[in-house]
């Protein structure tokens, strides 16, 4: 990956958004796909605690909506799987993957950013669900919107397989229009003045937008899954107000202050090889909030 912060301030700065194309490490890149693939091959097969976080596709099926999917045609096809540092220590690792903290560190300006939590979207061929415009920050509770969402991609982004569109220059629009409803905005409702982008990118690129930008993907139409492991990171004194916490929620993997790197230590070990790299799902890291 190059190193180009001023690049990212100013793309982030002006767009909303950015992409970091080989943020992912090949060693990296394999290891997360095999992990995601072992959860979403067979999720049944999973211990009850993990099966928990694993949301189905025929689980967001609506039945009001008559161009939503046939749901005897979705079988058991994962669409979302939320807590990844739970089910293998490969995932609980990339809290402090150094080329992601890199950019991260650059956006907010700070070392004292962080972690919320990762999740998984998985958009399998033929089963992903409609286009919704959205954007994140009314999924979340803090005490400021200084935050942002990196979504790491393990697989190509094409318009093919759903990439992910984007209205640069959306995140500039005030915080207080941000509102519950937009979790689901409709077309009549956006901006009219603002581009449509499609941001499409190799595998292992990092794509990082803010909390505030609006967006969303569509149906993947090709025949190979598209896999992104999502995280969302705060910054500095930006502090969560709901009563909901994940998993490792609230470490600072760059921080200064010896307290929040004895945290870190405590939490994930003092290195790559204390946190187990590889691990497989029969031995999960234990984490609060698994149930």
């Amino acid at each position: 990956m190059r190193s180009e912060p001023e690049r990212w301030r100013a793309d982030y700065a002006r767009d909303g958004y950015l992409v970091v194309e080989d943020c992912l490490d090949k060693e990296t890149l394999t290891a997360l796909r095999a992990g995601v693939d072992r959860i979403v091959d067979d999720p049944d097969s999973l211990p009850a605690h993990l099966r928990a976080h694993v949301q189905l596709e025929r689980e967001y099926v609506r039945p009001d909506v008559a161009e939503d999917r046939d749901v005897t045609r979705l079988g058991r096809a994962v669409r979302l799987v939320m807590e990844l540092p739970v089910f293998e220590p490969v995932f609980a690792e990339l809290i402090r993957y150094e080329p992601l903290l890199d950019v991260l560190q650059a956006l907010f300006g700070s070392t004292e950013f962080h972690f919320h939590n990762y999740k998984c979207v998985n958009k399998a061929p033929g089963a992903s669900g409609a286009f919704v415009w959205h954007r994140d920050l009314p999924y979340l509770y803090h005490s400021t919107p200084n935050l942002l969402t990196a979504m790491l991609c393990l697989d190509d982004m094409t318009e093919d397989n759903g990439a992910t569109v984007v209205l640069p220059g959306s995140h500039l629009l005030a915080d207080e229009t941000v509102a519950v409803g937009d979790q689901d905005i409709r077309e009549d409702d956006l901006p009219p003045d603002l581009e449509r982008r499609t941001v499409t990118c190799p595998a292992g690129s990092a794509v990082i937008f803010h909390v505030n930008l609006l967006h969303g993907g569509g149906a993947n139409t090709s025949t190979t899954p598209r896999r992104n492991v999502i995280g969302i990171w705060a910054g500095p004194d930006t502090y969560p107000t709901g009563a909901a916490r994940y998993a490792y929620q609230g470490l600072y993997p760059r921080s200064v202050d010896p307290a929040r790197q004895r945290q870190l230590r405590m939490a994930l070990g003092d290195s790559a090889s204390d946190a187990g790299l590889g691990v497989g799902l029969s031995r999960p890291r234990a984490a609060a909030g698994t149930g």
